[in-house]
């Protein structure tokens, strides 16, 4: 939310960003309900701006206890925050789930609506990325004021245009006092949208519900304080579980729950399973796809939940009598796996090996066996070798480091090296790249790249092979270098790496940026090639 209007918050009830999920309406009548003391809720957050002191120590932030941040993004038709890039992708880094907000100004909802799509676009938003939440409509006062020419019919015209773009509904922070003196009252434009609702007087009092509905996030305070955060933030709960809201930002939950039975007796265990939903990706999905792939309908296991997969999605539930809705979660992976054991053969192993990060051939001999053993004995099952629904479901919610080791000079073979980016999500080289060789710690620099950029696809376009220049010990040769592509899905890393690491001193004609990955110095240089073929070049010591 805008400082200079954060003395006028109390007197208008006005505020900032959002955040909310799968989110519990509670019922109220009246204008305000009792309810427990924010400081009851467990599930935390803040939402930040340019105004706030920065830097911000995003792992501070998270280590303290907050789940969720909001921020600033846009206001208007034409301002963008200068903090809103970096903060996104350090607070995703950190494992924050994160939105961008708008705040409502001047100008129609559809050109706002336009402007905001933008710009969280090119800063790696799709709403869909693991720990990304939905995005946040801003609809408060200026100095008391409504926004110039702000109806009900402007505001609709944003949240659907958000809407189309992102797949999912937006939240929206606003108050009783700026619906009833803006709006008019009419607030049928929110009726699909989450509310964050704010109130800063003491007590135990709800904020005021709008249209009839109450607060899923609550702002309770414009004058908070944060580890990691110099100054004044805003703090807000969530009324919903964690798990909810988790299950909003594309993560899923890791842990069992007890289901008491009917009548009493011994409560029954319910493993949690990750949701996967279009726009998902990483290892997971790979394993769903191959999954698929039993069925007989053939799908590119290629890591993407697109629509090749959601159609198979669908139909694999209509043929399993499972309600279509193509999102694969509990119900549905139980129908998709498939015990496998040495001997077996076909989509389903390869489905067990992309989880357990051997060479994923289809067929279940010894090594795979070995490995399935090796896997039940750290995670405290049967180490039978045979992959069933309890091993299926600790490999699915287990973030597997591939057990190959570096050689004494910490380098990889190229199957050690594609065993660690599938187990990070990252797709393997596109052509005749080869990562044989590879010094561990460069695989490790881009692993730490893809966290750090919120979960940026990564196309690597060039490794060891030969063909580069080898001038230098921190050659592609020696293992150091790896180039990105720049085009298409690479556009999320490029607009990463220029809106929050260090720019130097030009390498000859190309630009140059420095920084630092989980304490792996990291050098990316901007190549323009004479031939073509625009990449970043980047190397990792």
């Amino acid at each position: 939310m805008r400082k200079n209007v954060r003395n006028l918050l109390v007197q208008t009830l006005a505020a900032a960003t959002v955040a909310a999920g799968a989110y519990s309406v509670v019922s109220v009548t009246g204008d305000t309900a009792n309810a427990a003391s924010p400081a009851s809720y467990g599930v935390r957050g803040i939402d930040t701006s340019h105004h706030n002191a920065h830097p911000i120590r995003w792992s501070s932030v998270k280590a303290s206890g907050e789940s969720f941040v909001f921020h600033k993004a846009t206001q208007g038709t034409g301002f963008r925050d200068p903090k809103f890039a970096g903060d996104l992708a350090g607070a995703l880094g950190a494992g924050l789930m994160a939105a961008p907000y708008h705040f409502y100004d001047a100008g129609t909802g559809a050109s706002q609506a336009a402007h905001f799509v933008r710009t969280v676009r090119a800063a790696g938003y799709d709403a869909r990325r693991p720990g990304q939440l939905p995005p946040v409509l801003d609809l408060e006062k200026t100095r008391g004021r409504c926004p110039a020419g702000v109806n009900s019919s402007q505001v609709a015209a944003f949240l659907t245009q958000v809407k189309r773009a992102f797949g999912v509904a937006p939240i929206v922070y606003t108050s009783k006092d700026f619906t009833g003196s803006c709006l008019g009252g009419r607030t049928a434009a929110l009726a699909n949208s989450p509310l964050w609702i704010p109130r800063y007087k003491s007590g135990t009092t709800e904020p005021a519900s709008i249209g009839g509905r109450s607060w899923s996030i609550w702002q309770y305070t414009a004058h908070g304080t944060v580890p990691g955060i110099s100054g004044h933030v805003d703090r807000n709960v969530y009324k919903g579980t964690l798990t909810q809201l988790r299950d909003l930002a594309q993560l899923a939950p890791v842990t069992t729950r007890p289901v008491p039975r009917p009548g009493g007796g011994t409560p029954v265990i319910v493993k949690s399973w990750p949701v996967l939903r279009s726009g998902s990706r990483g290892t997971d999905v790979t394993t769903a796809q191959h999954l698929l792939n039993v069925s007989g309908r053939y799908i590119d296991a290629d890591g993407a939940f697109g629509p090749a997969t959601m159609d198979a999605v669908r139909a694999f539930q209509t043929r399993s009598g499972l309600e279509a809705d193509g999102i694969i979660s509990a119900g549905t992976w139980a129908k998709l796996i498939r015990t496998v054991r040495q001997g077996s053969s076909g989509e389903a192993v390869r489905a067990a090996q992309v989880q357990l990060g051997v060479k994923a051939d289809g067929a279940f001999g010894p090594a795979t066996a070995n490995a399935v053993k090796s896997f039940q004995t750290r995670s405290r099952l049967t180490a039978d070798g045979i992959v069933g629904p309890d091993t299926w479901n600790k490999l699915v919610n287990t973030a597997i480091t591939p057990a190959p080791a570096p050689s004494a000079n910490g380098r990889l073979t190229q199957r050690q090296a594609l065993a660690q980016l599938a187990a990070a999500g990252i797709r393997p080289p596109v052509g005749r790249t080869s990562l044989n060789g590879v010094r561990a710690r460069t695989i490790q620099g881009v692993i730490a790249l893809k966290k750090a950029s919120g979960g940026c696809t990564i196309v690597i376009t060039g490794g060891t092979e030969s063909g580069h220049s080898t001038r230098g010990n921190h050659s592609h040769a020696n293992g150091y270098k790896l180039d990105l592509r720049t085009r298409d899905e690479g556009r999320c890393v490029t607009n990463w790496i220029k809106s929050t690491q260090r720019k130097g001193n030009p390498r000859g004609t190309h630009a140059r940026w420095h920084g630092t990955l989980n304490g792996i110095s990291a050098e990316y240089v901007y190549e323009i090639p004479r031939g073509g073929g625009i990449h970043w070049d980047i190397t990792f010591k």
